[in-house]
């Protein structure tokens, strides 16, 4: 297990000295936001890089439709050019436009595909409601692993998807490095 922080345009100033002191090991950064580029990301992916931290990259998902989902993991895949990265792409579940699409499932199935075709590992972010009672986890495949949000004592998930594959938990989202706020996640996938 590996502390891990995922970080956006809130964290730009963030002192990636200070990261690696307090134990992390891995960032996972917002690439975008729907099809819009997160103007920071390639920042913190060169500082992580630049103090031995492993990273991945998040689309936090505007999509209603698979075709939407699609086009979302094209603008990662054309950000990213050759980069395939070390923690893998993970389609970020939870605004509204995505929990009120008519097959979220399909959704999320289309941005995975997009992206694994290229032979990028790929996951899904979202709450554990979101994937209690909106996504059909049974209905992707078992290989497909999940970050999961749960404020709590510990991740249930695997409470409820014992052969699923559990990648990430974050617990808190009120840590502080150095004076900036970060998610803080547990990371249970190898990072060497």
């Amino acid at each position: 297990m590996a502390k891990v922080i995922d970080v956006s345009y809130w964290q730009k100033d963030i002192d990636y000295g200070l990261v690696k002191q307090a134990g992390v090991r891995g960032v996972i950064v917002k690439i975008t936001e729907g099809k819009e580029i997160e103007e920071t990301w390639w920042g913190h992916v060169a500082d992580a890089e630049k103090h031995g931290l492993k990273w991945g990259v998040y689309c936090y998902s505007h999509a209603g439709t698979p075709e939407e989902a699609a086009a979302e993991a094209n603008e990662v895949l054309y950000l990213l050019g050759n980069r395939i990265p070390p923690m893998g792409v993970w389609f970020d579940f939870e605004s509204p436009t995505c929990l009120e699409s008519n097959d979220p499932t399909a959704v999320c199935s289309a941005f995975l595909n997009a992206i694994n075709s290229k032979g990028i590992p790929c996951g899904i972010y979202a709450s554990l409601s979101t994937l209690e009672d909106v996504i059909d986890v049974a209905a992707l495949a078992d290989y497909v692993p999940y970050w999961v949000a749960q404020y709590s004592k510990q991740c249930e998930f695997k409470d409820d998807y014992p052969n699923n594959v559990l990648a990430g938990w974050q617990y808190s989202d009120s840590q502080n490095i150095g004076g900036t706020n970060v998610d803080m996640n547990e990371w249970y996938l190898e990072l060497d």
